[in-house]
């Protein structure tokens, strides 16, 4: 529904001529604010400079714009992947309006999210587990909210650890909120996780409420105003890197290659810095030789760099577990083994070392 893009990410968008501006801008993040759950201030930090929140919607519109209204793009269904010996994809099945058809090519990007097929298509074995700490996501239009919020990034935390709630304006409208919580705790039941629409919407409702509804302003509002018939649950994965992100003629972009923590912020991000490092290795390939030497090229660069927001992805969460502190009350961004380290607070104002 929205997320945050980081500079690198949007600079990257930028090469390509997507341009993030007018009606499609998002809306800068100049701090991020950690508070307890009664609303009280624990730390607070500048975000990176450049970075903003942005409606899924809006960054998709962008892209299409750049594609000149978007006529070189066909949207289907993926249905699966025909593979043979030596994981050689022989086709990928779409349905368009109806219709199914294989489509036949030399190289094969699989881009479709952390339950990709075609990482299971090349990699069937790898060990996947749903990550302890799954969230439900939801999109509120509330100008009253996304004024409150102003250009902060917003996350109140349970005292106890283990429950948090984001808030992240995207527009000058809306916010999109997400509620973090530990499943070991608080267990997700059958019926917050599939069933009829309406009575899913009124489970989901229910869950969120008892967990934070006492909560500080502005959350009970947020949570009143919500269509929960709307409300997404995100199960992220818990996995080591796969041993490399191409095999045969299939290669993975994205949380399908790198299923990463949503505490690291990197998801997207990191799916554009893996086109720019794919398009750059395979450019002007000549030959199958080349072709495959350039997937090559792309796995190890890009590997070695995801590789950082693992390990740090999985130090964030065990952070959310734990009691909040002014230890634990970090930015909830992963950086590269090249950039900042993660847990190096900058400006800062801790409540916590204020009262001592």
């Amino acid at each position: 529904m929205g997320f945050i893009l980081i500079p690198e990410g949007i600079a990257a968008l930028e090469s390509f001529g997507v341009h993030l501006a007018g009606d499609v801008s998002g809306t800068p993040l100049k701090r991020y604010h950690c508070r307890d759950s009664a609303g009280r201030m624990v730390y607070e930090q500048a975000m990176p400079a450049g970075s903003r929140g942005i409606r899924r919607r809006d960054l998709t519109l962008a892209l299409m714009r750049a594609l000149d209204g978007g006529e070189a793009v066909v949207f289907a269904d993926f249905e699966g992947l025909d593979v043979g010996e030596d994981f050689h994809v022989a086709g990928a099945h779409l349905r368009l309006r109806g219709d199914s058809s294989a489509v036949i090519a030399d190289l094969y990007v699989g881009a479709e999210g952390v339950n990709s097929r075609a990482r299971h298509a090349i990699f069937p074995d790898w060990p996947l587990t749903p990550d302890q700490v799954p969230e439900f996501v939801g999109l509120v239009r509330c100008e009253r909210a996304a004024k409150w919020a102003g250009n902060n990034l917003n996350k109140f935390h349970a005292a106890e650890g283990g429950i948090a709630f984001g808030i992240l304006p995207v527009d000058d409208e809306h916010v999109v909120w997400y509620l973090q919580f530990d499943s070991q705790r608080f267990p997700l039941t059958a019926e917050v996780m599939h069933g009829d629409p309406e009575v899913l919407a009124g489970a989901r409702r229910r869950f969120v409420e008892g967990l934070v509804g006492a909560w500080a302003h502005p959350i009970p509002s947020l949570v009143a105003h919500t269509d929960f018939s709307r409300v997404h649950l995100w199960r992220p994965i818990e996995t080591d890197l796969i041993p490399r992100f191409h095999r045969g003629n299939v290669v993975l972009v994205g949380d399908a290659a790198h299923p990463l923590s949503p505490f690291t912020s990197q998801g997207v991000s990191s799916a554009i810095a893996d086109a720019i490092a794919l398009a750059e290795e395979v450019d002007g390939a000549s030959s199958q030789d080349h072709l495959m030497q350039g997937l090559e090229r792309y796995s190890a660069r890009r590997h070695a760099q995801c590789a950082p927001y693992v390990a740090q992805g999985r130090e964030l969460v065990q952070r959310f577990l734990e009691p909040l502190s002014e230890d634990n009350a970090v930015l909830p961004i992963a950086t590269r083994s090249d950039e900042a380290p993660v847990l190096t607070r900058t400006t800062q104002r801790s409540a916590f070392a204020q009262e001592a």
